[in-house]
């Protein structure tokens, strides 16, 4: 899932301002923390892209075609997604 950047930028803001406002965090440069929550969206996105396009190419490569949205497709989709990000570490 391709995010754009505004919404990178919209959801970076939301999660600055919720942690402001629960006292979870305090942040001595704003310009700095949000730049380093921006990254962090960006950087689970497109490990996630990844991770989706390996587990579909896996699936495809099966002698029997899973279908997608089947039941079948949808645990064995979930299994190797959760294989993959453990391999990332995320």
């Amino acid at each position: 899932m391709a995010l754009s950047e505004d919404r990178i930028s919209h959801l970076a803001h939301r999660i600055y301002d919720r942690l402001w406002k629960d006292d979870l965090a305090d942040f001595p440069d704003e310009r700095r923390s949000l730049a380093c929550i921006k990254e962090a969206i960006a950087s689970f996105f497109s490990v996630a892209e990844e991770v989706d396009a390996i587990v579909r190419k896996k699936l495809a490569s099966y002698a029997q075609a899973k279908v997608p949205g089947s039941r079948e497709y949808e645990i064995l989709y979930r299994k190797f997604h959760q294989e993959e990000m453990a391999k990332r570490k995320w």
